[in-house]
């Protein structure tokens, strides 16, 4: 996962960060952590943040500076540090306490919870159809491309009759609770008071909200949005949107993989996308930009 990143002197001090709030060494996690340790709730945040920071360190060694930024889910934690809202400690130990909070929410709900991707379903109709089965919408990544979450048996439900209204694909969700729903509402005050109590710098990079896409200019926005985004569902095709109303038309996603790459390719097809796990090297990432900047 961080096998280019290891080898950037730049990301260094973030991977020490990183690796301090996890209490293993990132760079070496393969001979340590077993798959479903990875798949936990904190870990699996603080690895997503860290990934995107550390990217963000080598790329600003390169002279790369974003004009724009935005996150997918715990992905927006990372957005607000790339922008400089705050710096690489901060937001690690806020990501760190945004998990915590969401975990013991999801303990004290009303047994298991899960989520699970859609594919084919109107995102209109999924929205109406998880309520009547006990689920809520969690995610709108496309037209037809959502995400359910809820407790085990009502997403279940829903999986059964999705197949009805449409769905062509699901695909259960390698996570244990229920993010972006209410779900988890419990999670949400003590991490606004986090968000309030923590120093805060206006973003030098336009910042937007996977909320619904709008720009986030203020503390009282950041603190408001970033904490209702916990059991609020994800306009992420709106977030998309608002990217090619500000003329993005190239994007590098900073995050490991490149699931995000893929939805701006199939229903972006006009923005240039590539993620940074694609090239071997950061200065790679550096020079794609340069040259179609």
């Amino acid at each position: 996962m961080f096998g280019q990143l290891a080898r950037e002197p730049a990301a260094g001090e973030v991977l020490d960060l990183v690796s301090a709030q996890l209490g293993f060494d990132v760079r070496t996690m393969a001979e340590r952590v077993t798959e479903s340790e990875l798949c936990g709730n904190r870990i699996a945040q603080l690895l997503v943040v860290g990934h995107a920071l550390a990217t963000v360190a080598a790329l600003r060694a390169e002279g790369v500076r974003p004009a724009l930024c935005a996150g997918y889910s715990v992905g927006e934690m990372a957005a607000h540090g790339a922008a400089g809202v705050w710096d690489a400690q901060t937001t690690l130990a806020l990501t760190a306490l945004r998990a915590q909070n969401m975990d013991a929410a999801a303990a004290a709900a009303c047994g298991p919870l899960c989520m699970s991707a859609v594919i084919g379903i109107d995102a209109v109709q999924a929205e109406a159809l998880a309520p009547a089965h006990g689920a809520a919408l969690a995610i709108v990544n496309g037209p037809r491309h959502v995400v359910i979450g809820g407790p085990e048996e009502a997403v279940e439900r829903f999986e059964r009759q999705a197949p009805e209204y449409g769905a062509t694909h699901l695909r259960r969700l390698s996570v244990s609770l229920a993010s972006h729903t209410h779900f988890i509402a419990a999670a949400v005050p003590p991490f606004a008071a986090a968000l309030s109590a923590a120093n805060w710098a206006r973003p030098r990079a336009t910042l937007l909200s996977g909320l619904d896409g709008r720009a986030l200019m203020r503390h009282e926005d950041t603190v408001a949005w970033l904490s209702r985004q916990i059991c609020e569902p994800l306009q992420w095709h709106d977030c998309l949107q608002s990217m090619i109303e500000y003329g993005v038309d190239v994007v590098l996603e900073i995050g490991p993989g490149r699931a995000l790459t893929r939805m701006i390719e199939e229903d972006f097809p006009g923005i240039r996308a590539r993620a940074s796990d694609e090239f071997r090297s950061v200065a790679g990432s550096a020079a794609w930009l340069a040259r179609n900047g």
